[in-house]
């Protein structure tokens, strides 16, 4: 597990015990306590429950993963507001269109994967890749009881394994403020080599927030190396170095959410 998926529950028991020590032991500042204390469980439950050996291959990169939340990350995501509003919004901004070639990087569990090939009907192909080991075999899964076609494999962004030019559209959701800086420019090159000339890449990810009262939640990310980079407003920049022109805003979500469509030039023809 990356030591930079730490930060959350530390940050949460240290919170927890400045609680305690202002307020002391009181009705209210326990109920806020165990709030906070809620990152850290889950993540000490998830790890002891995913101890099973998977039969899936691993892959070896410096970003954060979520393997650990796998048992639990479709309730999770739900309880934070990350469910099937956020998903549909952003199949709105992909403006997926029938047959279309669909990548998911960073897939998780496979949600939004299985919603954007539904969406691109029974001619498309839609693949999910995420580095997690139990984050894919929960998403196979889920796609065979739900008789999805979506298919899933353990891959990293920044080694894709496929081919130059296959994907009409490749989706990241939520995935690259898991990767230090170093890892998005080597990740969104990789995205630009599978995309088709003229495909699209849609992001949705963390971004400066909108308001001062979440910037007293968010300021302790600006000295994460995953996560600053988004706070201080540059991934627009990061996907304009890749290659990718034209890079539109496209919305926000609850103030610290942002959608951005970035487009592969058509190759030139003389």
């Amino acid at each position: 597990m990356n030591r930079w998926s730490w930060l959350c529950p530390w940050l949460a028991i240290a919170l927890a015990a400045a609680v305690f020590m202002l307020f002391g032991l009181t009705w209210w500042s326990a109920l806020l306590a165990a709030f906070l204390l809620v990152c850290p469980a889950l993540l000490l439950w998830g790890l002891f429950i995913i101890r099973q050996k998977s039969d899936e291959p691993a892959v070896h990169t410096r970003g954060m993963t979520m393997n650990w939340a796998a048992p639990f990350y479709d309730v999770y995501c739900r309880a934070v507001g990350l469910g099937q509003g956020f998903r549909g919004q952003t199949l709105q901004v992909a403006a997926i269109r029938a047959g279309e070639a669909i990548l998911d990087v960073g897939c998780g569990t496979g949600v939004l994967t299985r919603r954007a090939g539904e969406a691109a009907g029974p001619a498309a192909s839609a693949v999910g890749i995420d580095p997690g080991q139990d984050m894919i075999r929960v998403a196979k899964e889920n796609a065979q009881r739900l008789g999805s076609r979506a298919a899933f494999k353990v891959a990293a962004i920044e080694q894709l394994p496929f081919e130059n030019a296959r994907f009409d559209v490749v989706l990241a959701s939520l995935m690259l403020h898991h990767l230090p800086p170093d890892l998005k420019r080597q990740g969104l090159r990789e995205v630009y080599r599978v995309l088709k000339p003229g495909g699209r890449f849609i992001v949705a990810d963390f971004y400066r927030p909108a308001n001062p009262l979440w910037w007293l939640v968010a300021w302790p990310f600006l000295f994460m190396p995953t996560t600053a980079d988004n706070f201080h407003g540059t991934l627009p920049d990061y996907f304009r170095e890749a290659g990718f022109d034209p890079v539109q805003g496209n919305g926000r979500r609850a103030g610290i959410l942002a959608f951005w469509t970035a487009i592969k030039p058509e190759e030139k023809t003389s």
